[in-house]
């Protein structure tokens, strides 16, 4: 199996993985035990730019709705509402289960001056989860930045 992944990355060409030239920041988080009657489109897309606001990010001009909002009645997660915002810099995405109680958070930007958790301390605040998992970290300001090296052919 490894071969076949190497061989997919292309082989000895690999090479070792570099930091980005910017700092990239992403959050992924699981918010549990949102009261139901807080998961309306309404609520979710206030609060998502409320978030955009607070975390110094800035909503993306789209030629088509942003952020796209959508109410789901009845799926596998008991239905909910779906908020996807593209801001200049990434994405915030929203999902939520009136069934499980559940959020589902992932905020990427790209910069040092935009903050997921600032994005995430808001839904924290307007939905008031019993307790949160957070799934997924990454801050590349707290890691050391490397100069990338120029690409010889």
């Amino acid at each position: 199996m490894l071969r076949k992944i190497r061989n997919f990355l292309g082989g000895s060409r690999v090479q070792k993985l570099f930091a980005r030239p910017y700092a990239y920041r992403h959050v992924v988080a699981t918010l549990h035990g949102c009261r139901s009657d807080l998961l309306d489109d309404k609520l979710l897309l206030n609060t998502t730019l409320r978030a955009i606001r607070n975390a110094n990010m800035q909503l993306a001009k789209t030629k088509t709705e942003n952020p796209l909002v959508y109410r789901v009645g009845d799926d596998i997660m008991g239905g909910g509402v779906s908020v996807n915002a593209i801001i200049t810099t990434s994405h915030l995405t929203i999902h939520t289960s009136r069934l499980h109680q559940t959020v589902e958070f992932d905020c990427a930007t790209c910069g040092c001056d935009s903050n997921p958790w600032a994005a995430l301390e808001t839904f924290k605040r307007a939905l008031k989860p019993t307790h949160i998992t957070m799934q997924y970290e990454h801050d590349e300001l707290q890691q050391r930045m490397l100069t990338v090296p120029p690409i010889t052919t």
